[in-house]
């Protein structure tokens, strides 16, 4: 009996412990891989922070889409990018197929298509010229500080290319040790994340994306970058790949968010 009743209490006591380990594992982020597309837009005579707002509000109520995650806007900050003046919208889907069903639900809705006209003075996005993408986030972006409730977020975006012989799979693979540089780094209050996304049309192809809170904590984290994580990981990233020297420079917002579907981004005044 006496031996039973060990037996019985350390049978609980691994479950138990087995429980706790599992519900204090952290998943992974980079495994989890997201179908992403970025649309091109142009801003009309009429875009301003109010018009946008109203744009914003009428298009939310228009989504119906269940698969669809997440919107961001993306507007050029200066006029030296290698794109010129234009923008995107980034929108991320469960899966391509998901993504393309939504599309041809949307161009069929002729509610949507007369937003789409009443606001094309304000902002004109092409969607049949939208690129895709296999999009990773090795980084959560509260790590280093959460974003402003305004929905704002700062971007620089690097052009890259993998280099004869490497794949997505060895972009992926060096996430994790950057990953780890920038956690012994100083990118506290920044917001500092980031996201790789690989193009579906040429593999050999993909974009760093560098997202902060501000362009002043783009500019610290960029200096933190430079001082404590680039003497150890350039000469690894460049086994692999390699990228522009100059980044294009966005100020973006959240649109949409299928964590809190009642978010309405607020675009600072024109004034």
């Amino acid at each position: 009996m006496k031996n039973l009743l060990i037996l019985t209490l350390s049978a609980i006591l691994i479950v138990s412990c087995a429980m706790e380990e599992t519900s204090n594992e952290v998943a992974e982020p980079l495994d989890n891989e997201f179908f992403t597309e970025f649309m091109p837009c142009k801003a009309g005579p009429d875009f301003n922070s109010e018009n946008m707002t109203a744009m914003i509000s009428e298009w939310q109520k228009l989504l119906s889409a269940d698969d669809l995650q997440g919107v961001w806007g993306y507007a050029p900050d200066g006029d030296s990018n290698s794109v010129g003046d234009t923008g995107w919208w980034e929108i991320q889907w469960t899966s391509e197929e998901s993504a393309n069903q939504a599309w041809e639900q949307w161009v069929e809705n002729e509610e949507a298509m007369a937003w789409q006209d009443k606001y094309e003075s304000v902002l004109s996005c092409d969607g049949e010229s939208r690129n895709a993408f296999d999009s990773v986030f090795p980084i959560p972006s509260a790590t280093y500080g959460e974003l402003p409730d305004s929905g704002y977020f700062y971007t620089e975006v690097y052009i890259c290319e993998l280099n004869e012989g490497f794949s997505k799979v060895d972009a992926i693979n060096f996430l994790y040790g950057f990953r780890e540089a920038v956690a012994n780094a100083d990118y506290s209050d920044t917001s500092y994340h980031l996201g790789n996304y690989f193009f579906h049309d040429d593999p050999s192809s993909f974009l760093w994306m560098n997202f902060t809170n501000s362009k002043e904590s783009m500019n610290k984290a960029s200096a933190s970058f430079e001082a404590e994580v680039r003497g150890d990981m350039f000469p690894l990233f460049g086994e692999f790949a390699s990228c522009g020297e100059k980044p294009d420079l966005y100020n973006g917002f959240t649109l949409y968010w299928s964590e809190d579907q009642d978010f309405m981004p607020t675009f600072p005044s024109d004034s």
